[in-house]
């Protein structure tokens, strides 16, 4: 068993009763708990230990759950930039290799763990191709790295062009591309039998794998899942006390969908049909009315705010300050769009947070950074279902931590002397600032070295597979790219009206004219 000294100034614990942040502090982490939080002088009494982590000259806190990643997204071409509306119909179904997928998973892992992340709640789609749609090499990925995860297998069961029933999408199409689209692999819907089946045998395989997996259920996203799929995940859920994660509120499209295919809102709907609870969380949450967010709160799910991903993909600015107002869980996430598309969980965190500055709320100014962290912590925790495990520093606690050198942090001296350093780390620290991760008390970055992979050999072997097989430009890539946008000229008309109907914003930032009366 090893034993390890974690120094830092401070420890940021989130431990509560007065240990949220310990000063000139360091934590004593036995195997893979916490067994000791205290100050440094008092703490170094205790040894001897294997190793000392960290010094004064770092800051230790919690590392960063990513409440929603899609982790095959490493291995997707280009930028990504449509509303996922438009973006739907540019999905086709691809061949690829368990050898492949490992290895874009470990590559997407590698920068989240550089950027700060220790767990993932991972949404994957599955390839119908592969043994148990692909799922068992991504868990391997997770397993070798050392990273958590709770990885939610997808199913959906209606509307895969659009928010339609397809034959009725496929009816408003010239007879020729609509017999085109039925002969593609066009969607990305898998019969919910087989992925039941499947959800059986990777759950018993893989969860509770070292304390660190889960196999959770991921109904894709309300237009695209019945009240039926919905509530069969419930059960499943309930039946093997895992999870749901699903997309929620993503668009301005999707809220409308609910409001007249079921006359109530998305999260109405789901607490109608008995689907919300403490383990359930709910990707992006943009579109969310004042209604949604006290249902939110009322049922304990967590809502996931992805803020770069929603800029990026014309989403909008998630309701971030009412949430945690509220006192409803908040967790934070990626989506593998990031901002700057580098997986820098500090710069994603500090771009949801500029973006709750509000210029018509001077006396509100910044959210409390310790008020955010403690959320973020505690509902990434609740998201990924490792709820006991996670959440703070706390004696009992596992050891998952980021060590943060401080020396560009607070550079130059005494310029931040007098602001608090959890405002400094919020809008100053990035991912090259973060020096060595802890999961599970196992140092997985060990002063910017992987010591779980061989980062070159995993790189070498991406670039090989993007030029040789991934990213390979075909006749039949190059076909599916014209359907697409042959495509979807339909797709924007279908969703032209909802797209422009007059809504009352939560946020408003500038003027398209200026006010009518003038002091």
């Amino acid at each position: 068993m090893s034993r390890l000294l974690v120094v830092g100034d401070p420890v940021v614990a989130l431990a509560g009763g007065g240990r949220d942040i310990v000063d000139d502090g360091a934590l004593i982490v036995e195997d893979r708990q916490v067994t000791a939080l205290g100050r440094r002088e008092e703490l170094e009494e205790r040894g001897p230990f294997d190793r000392v982590v960290g010094s004064p000259q770092h800051l230790v806190m919690p590392g960063f759950i990513n409440g929603h990643f899609h982790s095959m997204g490493a291995g997707s071409p280009g930028l990504f930039q449509y509303v996922f509306e438009r973006m739907n119909t540019r999905i086709f179904r691809r061949a690829q290799s368990d050898e492949d997928i490992r290895t874009i998973i470990l590559v997407g892992l590698m920068r989240a763990i550089r950027g700060g992340q220790t767990g993932a709640v991972d949404f994957n789609y599955g390839n119908p191709s592969l043994a148990d749609f692909g799922n068992p090499p991504i868990l391997d990925a997770y397993r070798t790295i050392g990273m958590r995860v709770a990885l939610g297998m997808v199913t959906r069961d209606q509307n895969i062009y659009v928010h339609a029933p397809d034959e009725d999408f496929l009816a408003s199409l010239p007879a020729d591309l609509a017999r085109q689209v039925r002969e593609s692999t066009m969607g990305y819907a898998w019969p919910t039998d087989d992925v039941v089946a499947s959800y059986r045998r990777v759950h018993a395989e893989w969860d509770g794998h070292d304390g660190r997996l889960r196999v959770i259920l991921a109904p894709d996203w309300t237009p695209a899942c019945s009240d039926d799929l919905y509530k069969l995940n419930r059960r499943l859920a309930d039946e093997y006390d895992t999870g749901i994660t699903t997309h929620l509120l993503e668009t301005r499209s999707e809220m409308l969908f609910n409001l007249e295919t079921y006359g109530k809102t998305a999260m109405r709907r789901l607490a109608d049909i008995g689907v919300l609870g403490p383990d359930v969380s709910c990707a992006h949450f943009v579109w969310a009315t004042d209604e949604d967010i006290r249902i939110l709160a009322d049922t304990g799910a967590v809502a996931v705010n992805n803020p770069g991903s929603n800029l990026r993909l014309s989403t909008g600015i998630a309701r971030a300050r009412d949430i945690l107002d509220s006192g409803a869980a908040l967790a934070f996430g990626t989506d593998s769009i990031s901002f700057s598309d580098v997986e820098d969980f500090f710069q994603e965190l500090r771009l949801a947070l500029y973006l709750q500055r509000m210029p018509a709320e001077l006396e509100i100014g910044r959210l409390d950074s310790l008020e955010v962290l403690r959320r973020a912590a505690s509902s990434g925790a609740r998201a990924i279902r490792q709820e006991a495990a996670l959440g703070s520093l706390d004696v009992g606690k596992e050891a998952d931590l980021l060590v943060v050198d401080k020396q560009r942090l607070l550079w130059p001296p005494p310029k931040y002397g007098s602001t608090p350093i959890l405002d400094v780390l919020l809008d100053r620290a990035t991912g090259a600032d973060l020096e060595t991760v802890m999961i599970a008390g196992r140092i997985v970055l060990d002063e910017g070295r992987f010591t779980t992979v061989d980062e070159e050999r995993v790189l070498v072997d991406f670039a090989e597979a993007g030029r040789e097989r991934l990213w390979v430009s075909t006749e039949q890539g190059r076909s599916e790219a014209q359907l697409a946008s042959d495509v979807e000229p339909y797709v924007l008309d279908f969703y032209r009206e909802w797209a422009l109907r007059p809504l009352t914003p939560a946020y408003t930032y500038n003027a398209r004219v200026p006010p009518r009366e003038v002091r």
